[in-house]
């Protein structure tokens, strides 16, 4: 393992005023990536409570240290606290097509709790460790609702926290399978600058057979949504997370599609990212 420079990058989000005061708190990001990409600059996004999103662009073989928002915060109108992140680093190289191999990472953290201010946390990202895959997509219907019963669209969710985990991705080397593992965004997918009611989901698939990784599971991050609640299915049969290998193979073979049941967060199940945390 090469040795990490000392040049830190660290940028500033969320102005302080009287809304929104100095309660901050520090990511430092360091990783490897193949020497290909290593010139490359990586981008990465933080995901927190009320669709608070950080985007920031690392590099490989550096220290980058990106200030964060942590506690009490103001937007759009809603009050609401920091407590939790999750950490989406796309694949390598970024850009996705169906045919084309990709090279996933693994991140020593892809999530994090603030207990408070000046905090600071360290998180490593390999992209060295797994052999690449290539992806494939199903669609999420947004719109799908039930008598009396207002859609995720009539309730303006438009993009949503995702976890995908996949225990059977293969090793650069040897023969050995282990957990890989990605925060997304679920989001309506635009067509000619139009939102649609269709979503897309991604799943990992073996290069030489084409086929689907096994096990895999999507879970949505209801943890940091802070006024509604996402579940796939509908109201009478909702789950947070679904076996994505299943859903994927019963959209290649029957078409079936994934559907989306959004609701209006109950106020004693307040999200736990967007609370206090006790250390």
């Amino acid at each position: 393992m090469k040795l990490l420079t000392k040049t830190l990058i660290i940028l500033t989000a969320f102005t302080c005023n009287q809304a929104n005061t100095c309660e901050l708190a520090s990511v430092i990001l360091t990783g490897e990536a193949p020497e290909k990409y290593e010139q490359d600059k990586q981008p990465l996004t933080l995901y927190a409570c009320n669709d608070t999103k950080i985007e920031h662009t690392m590099e490989w073989e550096k220290k980058n240290e990106k200030t964060i928002p942590y506690g009490h915060k103001t937007k759009g109108g809603k009050d609401f606290f920091i407590s939790k992140y999750y950490v989406a680093s796309p694949p390598l190289p970024n850009s996705f097509s169906p045919d084309r191999a990709l090279t996933l990472g693994v991140l020593s953290e892809d999530h994090f709790i603030l207990t408070g201010q000046d905090q600071k946390v360290d998180i490593f990202m390999n992209y060295k460790l797994l052999k690449p895959v290539k992806l494939g997509f199903l669609p999420v219907n947004y719109s799908k609702g039930e008598s009396e019963i207002a859609n995720c669209i009539d309730q303006k969710i438009n993009a949503i926290p995702i976890n995908i985990r996949c225990p059977s991705f293969k090793y650069a080397k040897g023969d050995k399978m282990g957990l890989g593992k990605g925060i997304a965004q679920l989001a309506r997918v635009k067509k000619e600058d139009r939102l649609t009611s269709k979503g897309q989901l991604f799943i990992p698939l073996d290069i030489e057979t084409n086929k689907p990784l096994k096990n895999c599971t999507v879970e949505i991050l209801n943890d940091i949504i802070l006024e509604h609640q996402v579940y796939f299915g509908t109201a009478n049969n909702y789950h947070e997370k679904i076996d994505l290998t299943q859903a994927y193979e019963a959209y290649k073979h029957n078409q079936d599609q994934v559907n989306l049941y959004c609701r209006a967060r109950p106020k004693h199940e307040p999200a736990t990212g967007c609370n206090p945390i006790l250390p």
